[in-house]
């Protein structure tokens, strides 16, 4: 029956239509403080029989905050009966002042009444059902949710998996809270959704548990699980006072199941026992000849191990949480509502085991039944790589937080840093459609916080042609992962290339208008715009306070050389040097609180030639900003300096290593950015030097420009120190190692002329 009625005929009117199974009310004008009593009068005649609530707004233009306050009111009272309000029609303004006071996730929004009306309707059509039955006395009372009976899920490949993804399960595994280093141990562990309790199998080791805010952000190693999702099939309950114990339990679960027709083979309780001095939570399976058979036919060793030894004897097997309290007032609210009341660090006193003997006092019985298995796997964002890429299960985790738009990713690695590995990633929606391209940045979890925050800071604001925008960033342990679209200005059919396959294909005619071109126009916002401050530049300029803290170690171990010695014997120059790393552990020191008056600006710190690519128009894209600060203008230009003078220097042997440090000596013997040093090689490798040089010198046109001609070369021998220095930890061959220990030494003679 529909009724239709006027409730006031002052500022503000109300229409109210009502059937057997929802009700919607409309307001005509604003809902003021004058008009709120009158929605909350007609909202007492529906509050009382625990059905769904439609408030139409299409012709409500203005909300107050006592309007608001009405809507908080039904929207919690509906829930504690598990119903839900819908506002409908809900005009801009409105809804603005919803977003505002952040309220507009808290409501369930739809288009119009008859779009709410069908999903009430969708959403009711399973009845639920009362089913009251008696074993051994005991009088019972089963309550379905309405839920259908799913299929549980089986995890049998060890892998990480989260909290959410488990939901309400058992298994076998460890935790993975460093996400990279994963134990053997396989304790037994159930999850509650944002609780863990494992038992670990080794008798020298207690019991214990973990809470997450975040249920999709943790994860287990999980070797074997069977999951049950999230949402009961039903409550068991006693109608009076009583005790159960496990096997009059188990008589009751077969008697339901009778009762409801239910062929479920896998059943997960979770047992509230409300105990005076002792309440608990368990979780457990039953031991049912369906289990045992899967863990034969799955070969699934450690639940057989459990479930088939004395099984004439375990009916249940799980762990139950001991607490401090459990509120019986609470019972009525959802299972997920009691777990985070009850599941947390300061209520859960004991782990243990479940004793076959135990008995539950009063229990409440969330039922979770299952008549089939599917593969867990095959339900997640599905991860494909390029044949022989390693892709580990932590980064698998992480990939699968970043990427839930997608069914699949083909991954393949572009480049392995020195500090972090990036991917080319390949995305597919949900129906199948390829995505737009991303990369994928894994490093440390400091690494890809500065990444973030430091792109969004420095790159976006300046650069115009840089497309690395993060999309977001997930982290797992000590390693978090970056996704950032990777797109050229020409879209997906855009081929974008390292400056790296440009510098190895070009000659220096093509390459300098090239470098112009990012350095003079591209990077200008950066390196254009200095502005005079207070440098420390031995602070500034120290590898060992980024990357590199055990240099001192690679350096004894690849030379037999000490820190603390102040000399050393190359034979190669035919003479004693100063030792850069002595240079670097003890002059740094001494003269680290030494200032200078010197131009700074935005500066990559990180620059190379595969954090910057090309399009084939030649529009220039920049990656990798971990390190991107303001610092000294010159920077980056002597970063660039150290990749030509070493990393690509032509040095396969001893001649050429003779020939090359003949040329390197007479190029360092200079004593400003302006000087032209003596090219002087005569070696092999004419083309190449010819290259590199004239790279170097570009780069010095560079810094002296950006300095405003300041001509001071011994800031830009730092910036050049701080990538020389530490050129032995890298994986290059031998002779670019030993060639950077000597450059290293060349610098350092130069520093030393000047005053400290």
């Amino acid at each position: 029956m529909i009724n239709n009625k006027t409730v006031s005929e002052k500022l503000f009117k109300m229409k109210v239509i009502t059937d057997e199974k929802t009700r919607s009310i409309k307001p005509l004008g604003r809902l003021d403080t004058n008009s709120s009593n009158d929605l909350e009068l007609a909202l007492s005649e529906f509050t009382d029989n625990h059905q769904d609530i439609i408030i139409d707004l299409s012709e409500c233009p203005y909300l107050s905050s006592a309007g608001i306050r009405i809507l908080l009111k039904t929207k919690k009272m509906l829930l504690s009966v598990h119903a839900e309000l819908y506002l409908t029609g809900i005009v801009p303004e409105v809804f603005q002042v919803l977003e505002t006071a952040g309220l507009n996730k808290m409501f369930r929004f739809e288009a119009n009444v008859e779009t709410a009306f069908a999903k009430i309707q969708s959403t009711r059509k399973r009845m639920i059902e009362t089913f009251e039955f008696e074993i051994d006395g005991s009088h019972l009372i089963y309550q379905s949710s309405g839920n259908d009976i799913t299929a549980a899920r089986l995890w049998k490949t060890p892998d990480i998996i989260s909290y959410h993804e488990l939901g309400f399960a058992i298994g076998f595994g460890s935790l993975a809270e460093t996400g990279i280093t994963v134990s053997n141990q396989t304790d037994l562990f159930v999850t509650a959704e944002n609780c863990c309790g494992f038992l670990p199998v080794s008798q020298n080791m207690d019991a214990d548990f973990r809470i997450t805010s975040d249920p999709k952000k943790a994860g287990i190693f999980v070797h074997e699980a069977l999951s049950f999702g999230h949402r009961p099939a039903g409550l068991l309950k006693l109608s009076k006072p009583d005790n159960l114990t496990i096997s009059q339990l188990s008589k009751v679960i077969q008697q339901l199941k009778k009762e409801i027709s239910s062929d479920a083979s896998f059943v997960l309780l979770v047992v509230a026992s409300l105990e005076k001095d002792s309440p608990s939570i368990t979780v457990a399976v039953c031991n049912t000849p369906a289990l045992q058979k899967i863990t034969k036919e799955a070969e699934l060793p450690h639940f057989e191990q459990l479930v088939l030894k004395n099984n004439d004897k375990i009916e249940l097997f799980g762990l139950k949480f001991s607490l401090d309290r459990l509120d019986v007032s609470t019972m009525d609210l959802s299972l997920q509502e009691i777990i985070q009341k009850h599941l947390t660090f300061e209520n859960i006193l004991a782990v243990e085991p479940v004793n076959q003997q135990l008995s539950f006092t009063n229990p409440y019985v969330w039922l979770f039944l299952s008549n089939e298995l599917t593969d867990g796997p095959k339900l997640r964002l599905e991860i494909e790589t390029k044949t022989g890429l390693v892709f580990e299960s932590h980064k698998a985790f992480l990939a699968r937080q970043l990427y839930t738009d997608s069914s699949k990713l083909f991954i393949e690695q572009l480049h392995g840093g020195y500090s972090a590995q990036t991917f080319h990633v390949t995305s597919f929606d949900h129906d199948g459609r390829k995505m737009r391209p991303t990369v994928l940045k894994i490093a440390h979890r400091d690494l890809i916080l500065r990444e973030a925050e430091r792109c969004k800071q420095y790159a976006l604001p300046y650069i115009f042609n840089n497309s690395a925008v993060v999309l977001g960033a997930e982290y797992y342990g000590e390693t978090g992962a970056l996704r950032y679209n990777f797109v050229g200005i020409g879209g997906e059919a855009s081929q974008l290339k390292w400056l790296t396959n440009y510098y190895l294909q070009s000659d220096l005619a093509t390459l300098e208008p090239l470098f112009d071109k990012i350095f003079l126009q591209i990077l200008k916002p950066w390196y254009g715009q200095p502005v005079l401050s207070t440098i420390a530049p031995y602070k500034d300029h120290d590898p060992t306070f980024t990357f590199f803290p055990h240099i001192y170690q690679t350096v004894s171990e690849l030379f037999s050389i000490s820190s603390d010695e102040q000399f050393i014997d190359v034979p190669e120059m035919g003479r004693m040097m100063i030792n850069p790393y002595w240079f670097l552990k003890h002059e740094y020191a001494r003269r680290r609180q030494s200032t200078i008056s010197y131009h700074t600006g935005i500066c990559h710190g990180d620059l190379n030639m595969q954090n910057i690519l090309l399009d084939e128009n030649m529009n220039v894209y920049l990656i990798d900003f971990s390190e991107t600060r303001p610092r000294s203008i010159v920077s980056d230009f002597a970063r660039l300096e150290a990749i030509f003078m070493i990393d690509n220097s032509p040095v396969e042997n001893e001649t050429d290593m003779i020939e090359y440090l003949n040329f390197m000596t007479k190029f360092y013997d200079v004593k400003n950015l302006v000087a032209l040093p003596e090219i002087s090689y005569h070696g092999a490798h004419q083309d190449k030097i010819r290259k590199n040089a004239g790279l170097i010198l570009k780069m010095r046109q560079y810094a002296y420009s950006s300095s405003l001609q300041n001509p001071d070369i011994l800031p830009y021998y730092l910036a050049l120190l701080e990538w020389t220095l530490p050129i032995v930890c890298y994986t290059l061959p031998y002779y670019q190692k030993r060639l950077s220990m000597i450059a290293a030494s060349l610098l350092c003679e130069q520093l030393l002329i000047e005053p400290a």
